[in-house]
């Protein structure tokens, strides 16, 4: 599915996790996107980036995020959005974790739109 409308991003990333789709949540990102781990350390491209939420999958929670804010400017967009993540590691600890993403998205030349810069911790409350 492509999205047209960046307020959705958000909304479609959480929708693809929720039914274990990589290749679909992949779909969303450009494929030279970086992504900024809590930690600091830069994931460059698709191929770190796929790794990372194979990861995230491998978890088995929920995930659940509300839409904060769409700043738009021709074909480049800005998102924030408040997140919640529940779930348990390999040995059965229970992770409880949430923040505040922000993101930047760019419109493709096939009208879709996708993540370039992503920062799903850019602060937590």
């Amino acid at each position: 599915m492509k999205v047209t409308d960046p307020k959705n991003l958000n909304k479609h990333f959480n929708e693809l996790f929720r039914a274990d789709d990589l290749d679909g949540m992949m779909a969303l990102y450009e494929s030279s996107a970086v992504l900024c781990l809590a930690s600091g350390h830069v994931l460059n491209g698709s191929e770190q980036i796929r790794e990372q939420m194979k990861t995230l999958l491998a978890l088995r929670g929920e995930l659940t995020s509300e839409h904060l804010s769409c700043v738009q400017r021709d074909d480049l967009a800005m998102l924030h959005a408040k997140w919640q993540f529940k779930g348990s590691d390999s040995a059965g600890n229970a992770i409880d974790i949430g923040g505040y993403s922000s993101k930047l998205a760019k419109k493709g030349e096939d009208g879709a739109w996708r993540y370039v810069m992503d920062l799903p911790v850019a602060f937590r409350p």
